[in-house]
């Protein structure tokens, strides 16, 4: 299930697209699978269809869908590719952020605290 925080800067389709490469990283959803409807899901996470619907044609610009099969949205076989540069990406960014605190004079005790706040606040 994808969540989606309504509090948080990402736009809720960038919430969309993280949500689902991270359900082909966990191996919830497979290439050939279909994914959710754009409805059921805009249902299921409580947003406008427009939204979710633009979430899907990145991805699918992305490559992540396979467009072979007509209408249906189903996982291509890139898209388990797609989800690993995803996480490396944001692996690359929280090094980055981590980088940076370390070299204004943060210490490992400040940036655990840091995200130990971050996980109580974001959900």
């Amino acid at each position: 299930m994808i969540k989606i925080n309504f509090d948080s800067r990402m736009p809720i389709y960038d919430q969309i697209k993280l949500g689902l490469k991270s359900l082909v990283g966990k191996g919830l959803l497979k290439p050939g699978d279909q994914a959710p409807s754009i409805r059921k899901l805009a249902l299921d996470i409580k947003v406008n269809p427009n939204t979710v619907a633009r979430a899907y044609r990145e991805l699918s610009a992305e490559g992540f869908f396979d467009s072979s099969r007509g209408e249906e949205n189903c996982i291509s076989g890139r898209a388990l590719e797609i989800s690993k540069n995803a996480r490396a990406q944001i692996a690359s960014l929280l090094e980055s952020a981590v980088q940076s605190a370390l070299e204004n004079g943060f210490s490992w005790t400040d940036i655990d605290a840091a995200m130990s706040e971050l996980k109580r606040r974001v959900k």
